[in-house]
């Protein structure tokens, strides 16, 4: 603990102003040197202004139990009221006739608006749509589209190979950019390119984006790469802000703290709806330093407040053996917390998705909060790459059926989400024709569950198939609690799940332990 409550500005070099809550006019006099200061020079100033409570907690608080002492004092105090109105009177300020003509004033405006209250009683009125958030609605009237043109794709191909002239990147990241270019205007594109084309594209519409969280620029995995450094001198670009019209593209590599950047994030969505806003945890799991935003703001606040918000979390997701701070963004309790369609919760397993998803959440009328299951090793898996028709025809799939079975072969529908469906798909073609009767359905889209497209897809393959939920996460955690009280009872199939088994931690510490708990996963699926 410290002294004052104002300690912790001192190591941002702020003044530091300290002023007895008792005196109205020093109370006045430090607010406006704060804003005199701040005006002046373009900093923060904090103010501590030291007074303290009359009465308890609450209205049946009594806090002499814990403070006799203080309260005795407290109670023989005279109120900051009292003691102003005799400063004035004594200094001749204020005649006693002013000063009662002003309280009776006061007193009767109080009384009417009190009466008026009364009478009126409550009338509340929804204000949702104001300002700023006017033209957004509570429900969608249409499906936006989220397609561009091949033209746009090859203007922001350009756009990531532009830089002003004297700037020197780094000679891997000008080839990893290069390449980048060659694959949005011929494919295949990896998922960092997909990203980045999505803000793109958004900037070309005037749309802004912005983007925080710890090591946003480079990207934690580095695959982003949205501002890249001067080989020579360490100056920063954004080389696709090229590309924008009326538009900002704003990427900050944050402090480490998540409850205070979400926090800000959350309110800056509040206020400007036009642009996108997202933070990224470095990795999912790092979210729980925030866990007080998401539940009493992010995942609520339609519901309490009548306040949409668009905020986007990017959360990488996945057991890659990186030990259990480092592998899951706790699925289970976003999906928790979904209810009264409050937000949408996904895990795109393509580039193609993320960037549809991304434009969806930017383009719809309708802002809700999303949260992604985002990659960590898709991100440079050879497999997870999309071509340029999936970004210049396609769209948000909230689920994606196997195109690679013959659907009369099927005889097993395993279910899945994110990254362990790569790993079921790997060992589904090493196993070749013996594994030909197993089908691999991806649920992009966790909230809103897509029923009706996922029953659509499973009649394709008959009643008689078997159906099982995969997941690479333990069994009390993940979405298979979720899919068995949500989905499972919609199915006409019954639905086994294979899962590993209930953990207290969300992953192991040692890699050779991890390897045999996925390999138990897929050999329990395709035996």
């Amino acid at each position: 603990g410290t002294e004052y409550c104002t300690d912790f500005a001192r190591m941002l070099q702020v003044p530091i102003f300290h002023v007895n809550g008792v005196d109205p006019e020093a109370c006045a006099y430090a607010m406006q040197l704060a804003m005199d200061y701040r005006t002046a020079f373009k900093r923060d100033v904090v103010i501590d202004m030291v007074c303290y409570r009359k009465y308890g907690h609450n209205e049946g608080d009594d806090p002499t139990f814990t403070q006799p002492k203080m309260y005795e004092t407290i109670k023989a105090h005279a109120s900051v009221y009292e003691k102003y109105r005799a400063e004035l009177l004594q200094k001749n300020t204020l005649e006693e006739n002013a000063v009662k003509e002003t309280e009776n004033a006061f007193q009767d405006k109080m009384q009417k608006a009190f009466d008026h209250a009364k009478n009126r009683g409550v009338q509340a009125t929804r204000d949702m749509f104001k300002g700023a958030w006017q033209n957004f609605h509570l429900k969608e009237k249409a499906e936006v589209k989220t397609a561009v043109t091949k033209t746009n794709l090859s203007a922001v191909a350009q756009g990531m190979v532009t830089w002003p002239e004297g700037f020197t990147p780094h000679p891997k990241i000008e080839k990893l950019l290069q390449k980048r270019a060659e694959g949005l205007e011929k494919g295949p594109m990896d998922w960092g390119a997909a990203e980045v084309a999505a803000y793109g594209t958004l900037l070309q519409e005037g749309i802004s984006v912005r983007l925080s969280g710890q090591d946003v620029q480079r990207g934690t995995f580095a695959h982003r790469h949205g501002v890249i450094v001067d080989y020579n001198n360490a100056n920063r670009v954004a080389p696709i802000e090229s590309v924008a019209k009326n538009a900002s593209f704003e990427v900050y590599n944050s402090i480490l703290s998540e409850y205070a950047v979400m926090g800000f994030e959350f309110g800056y969505a509040l206020t400007e709806p036009r642009t996108l806003t997202i933070w990224e945890a470095q990795f999912g799991d790092f979210a729980n330093g925030a866990q007080i935003m998401i539940d009493q703001f992010i995942s609520s606040s339609e519901t309490k407040w009548d306040r949409m918000s668009g905020l986007v979390l990017l959360l990488p997701h996945g057991q890659e053996g990186q030990g259990p701070e480092h592998s899951s963004a706790r699925l289970e309790r976003f999906l928790q917390l979904c209810a009264e369609e409050n937000m949408t919760v996904a895990s795109p397993t393509t580039p193609a998705q993320i960037f549809h998803l991304l434009r969806r959440q930017a383009l719809r009328k309708v802002k809700k909060p999303l949260v992604v299951m985002s990659p960590k090793s898709l991100l440079r898996n050879p497999n997870a790459v999309s071509a340029v028709t999936d970004l210049t025809e396609g769209a948000w799939q909230p689920v994606i059926d196997d195109t690679a079975v013959q659907k009369k072969k099927v005889k097993k529908v395993v279910l899945c989400t994110g990254k362990v469906y790569y790993d079921l798909a790997q060992r589904r073609e090493k196993l070749g024709k013996k594994a030909e009767h197993i089908a691999l359905v991806r649920l992009e889209q966790l909230y809103p569950l897509p029923l009706d497209e996922i029953q659509s897809i499973l009649s394709a393959y008959g009643k008689g198939v078997e159906v099982i939920w995969a997941q690479e996460e333990a069994a009390n955690q993940g979405a298979w609690w979720y899919i068995k009280s949500t989905l499972v009872p919609e199915l006409q199939q019954k639905t086994a799940h294979v899962t590993r088994p209930n953990m207290a931690a969300p992953a192991v510490g040692d890699a050779a332990t991890h390897n045999a708990q996925q390999e138990t996963i897929l050999e329990r699926i395709f035996n």
